[in-house]
């Protein structure tokens, strides 16, 4: 009876193991070189580990922003909320509003977002990996915690607890258009009107157009005035190219014409018509929006503003949040038909 029952589990488990083994046998489904399925097994063990890694690396990458420093020329990467908090130091006064604080913070944030997506889908040779730059005439600035000390002094606890007060409260808020990161275009002080994007840049962008922002008017460093001789501006101005200076210098500057937010869209210099952008530059002027005199053998330019004008005005932010705006109510005054949502 004992010899009758093994011979019965040994029949019941031949039975058993036959269709298991000749599984093995089997050819992948989706290939014809007759692959086994262990092997196929093996192949989609190690094709799950490459995605899982992939999925990581995706994750670190996720919430971090790769940022090329200017002056060592190498590529940081970093904390998105270390890197807001960074580029909202390097780019208003901690003194500002929190408000205001929070608005920057906003416009800093979602800016990031947009090269982050523009490098994703074209990188830039020149960024040599990075997403933006920490040049503010480039893109828009950052400071490391090492120049936040040196620039706030004794003052670095507290304004760093103010800026990073302020981080938190919109980390993760993106400003979009048509469900996209905007371009968060900013500047210190507009004219009392901003520009449309379209007047300076030559790019119609519809969520940068003009709005009244009456507040800068108010601000200490909204005009100033500039007086160069004859030499100097000769020496200046013949970095625009065609320009040509004769003896008569009452004739080196002519018809201007300029926008009603006050950009200059048009302006001869020796003898050639060049933009507000330009002059600015060949001058090294604070603004594109301004008036040239000349009087007694010198020439006197009155500065109106302080950036390029496009976008939200610092200034004017800060100036809204004292009267009792949002950062919300700032940031939808300043770009306009926007929303603002989370990042997915």
């Amino acid at each position: 009876m004992r010899i009758y029952g093994v011979l019965c589990v040994l029949i019941v488990l031949a039975m058993v193991l036959t269709p298991i083994l000749a599984l093995d046998r089997i050819p992948n489904a989706g290939e014809s070189t007759g692959t086994s399925s262990g092997a196929s097994t093996q192949k989609a063990e190690e094709a799950t580990e490459n995605k899982e890694e992939k999925n990581q690396d995706e994750s670190k990458d996720k919430d971090t922003i790769r940022v090329l420093s200017v002056s060592s020329g190498k590529v940081e990467v970093i904390d998105e909320r270390e890197y807001v908090c960074g580029a909202v130091a390097a780019e208003m006064p901690a003194t500002y509003h929190p408000e205001a604080l929070k608005a920057q913070a906003a416009a800093c944030y979602t800016y990031a977002l947009r090269m982050k997506y523009e490098q994703e889908q074209a990188p830039d040779a020149k960024l040599k990996g990075a997403y933006i730059t920490d040049e503010s005439t480039t893109h828009q600035g950052y400071l490391n915690i090492a120049q936040r000390k040196a620039k706030w002094g004794d003052k670095f606890e507290a304004y760093s607890e103010k800026i990073e007060k302020a981080v938190d409260e919109v980390i993760g808020k993106v400003i979009t258009f048509d469900g996209q990161p905007i371009i968060a275009a900013f500047h210190a002080i507009s004219t009392g009107k901003t520009e449309d994007a379209k007047t300076v840049w030559g790019e119609d962008i519809p969520y940068l157009k003009p709005v009244l922002s009456a507040g800068d008017r108010l601000s200490p460093d909204y005009t100033a005035t500039v007086i160069f001789s004859q030499d100097q501006f000769k020496k200046k101005a013949a970095s625009l190219k065609g320009a040509q200076f004769d003896d008569d210098a009452s004739g080196w500057v002519g018809k201007s014409k300029a926008s009603d937010a006050g950009t200059v869209i048009s302006i001869e210099i020796g003898g050639k018509a060049f933009t507000g952008a330009q002059v600015r530059t060949a001058l090294n002027l604070r603004s594109p929006a301004f008036k040239i005199d000349y009087k007694d053998k010198s020439f006197t330019v009155h500065v109106t503003g302080y950036g390029h004008s496009v976008g939200m005005s610092q200034y004017g932010a800060d100036f809204m949040a004292r009267q009792g705006s949002t950062w919300e109510e700032i940031i939808e005054h300043y770009y306009t038909g926007v929303s603002i949502s989370l990042n997915a």
